[in-house]
């Protein structure tokens, strides 16, 4: 059974079916509504229903509370509709038209455990994105996300970082098959983990490769001359994890720009020794007027949330995330 689902304020509509979550219809229409991780665990996809009737799906309790289910709050990604229904999406904008493109593996640098994956894009075609947003890669049948790490700005050519997994499909044949010349698909730009209007000081916390949509969007703001205030923590395992920090001076240079790099063995002297949510807790008491951007795994994500909303004063719409889930 088909069902009508109306976007307000934006007038915007699509057919949705009993099997299918509210999301997965929408993208399918070329409807690129917020989200994150697509499985319930961020809860970047929530919006209201204002009319109508859902199923949800199991969720991460940390990414839809009772009392907002109760005042019709619903999640995107795990909400599949019984009804016609209408959700109102404030400050929604449907963003660039998603595409399945082709695309040529330029080049393949390694360092240490993470590849830059670099792909140039067909001549003839045109892709545009928002710094912070997504591509879905397609290889042996299946589909991989991964952030978009360049500046909307850098025609031509996107930048994917990529950690390399034992027995993950994609990781595997970048590292062993991969040659430069070969033909990649991907559909995008997906997500709304993108940088809001505003004048509001940042922090940008990442681990891993989380890194990726953040390093976008700060080449983003070196390209627009952006005078926000930005303290990157960026958390990994230890020193040899970190990629791409000559570029970190470089930036300095340019933004009004603070980095923090946070390991927990064999801590250099210029890095903290501990988590990245440790070392917020330390110096961040009061980030009220704060926003976050939040990007790698569920665990340090669902942490700087409840402590920034419980206990540093973090207003909840100034907390933005997109989470990384290791996939095979």
């Amino acid at each position: 059974m088909s069902f009508n689902v109306s976007i307000q304020p934006n007038d915007i509509n699509f057919i949705t079916t009993a099997d299918a979550t509210l999301l997965d219809s929408a993208l399918a229409a070329k409807i690129n509504l917020p989200h994150g991780c697509k499985n319930g665990g961020c809860g970047a996809c929530k919006c209201k229903l204002t009319s109508g009737s859902v199923t949800h799906q199991e969720y991460a309790p940390s990414a839809l509370s009772p009392q907002e289910l109760a005042d019709n709050t619903i999640l995107l990604c795990k909400a599949s509709a019984t009804s016609d229904v209408v959700l109102d999406i404030p400050g929604f904008a449907n963003g660039f038209p998603i595409k399945t493109l082709p695309s040529k593996i330029e080049s393949i640098e390694k360092i240490g455990s993470v590849a830059i994956l670099k792909l140039k894009l067909p001549a003839n075609q045109s892709f545009e994105f928002f710094a912070g947003q997504y591509i879905d890669l397609s290889h042996a049948g299946k589909n991989r996300s991964y952030s978009l790490a360049n500046s909307p700005s850098a025609t031509g050519v996107i930048e994917l970082h990529i950690r390399y997994r034992q027995g993950g499909v994609f990781s595997e044949a970048l590292w062993n098959e991969f040659k430069a010349g070969q033909i990649l698909r991907f559909k995008g730009p997906l997500g709304s983990f993108t940088l809001q209007d505003s004048a509001a000081p940042i922090l940008m916390v990442c681990t891993g490769t989380g890194f990726a949509p953040l390093k976008s969007i700060l080449e983003y703001m070196l390209a627009t001359n952006s005078k926000r205030k930005v303290h990157l923590i960026w958390g990994n395992f230890q020193p040899e994890d970190f990629y791409l920090t000559e570029l970190l001076p470089l930036w300095q240079q340019q933004l009004d720009l603070s980095v923090t790099l946070c390991s927990n063995e064999n801590t250099p002297a210029d890095y903290y020794h501990g988590l990245v949510t440790e070392y917020i807790a330390q110096n961040y008491p009061d980030l009220s007027q704060y926003q976050v951007y939040a990007c790698g795994n569920p665990g340090m994500i669902e942490s700087l949330y409840n402590s920034a909303i419980s206990e540093l004063n973090l207003v909840k719409t100034n907390f933005f995330s997109d989470v990384f889930t290791p996939s095979a």
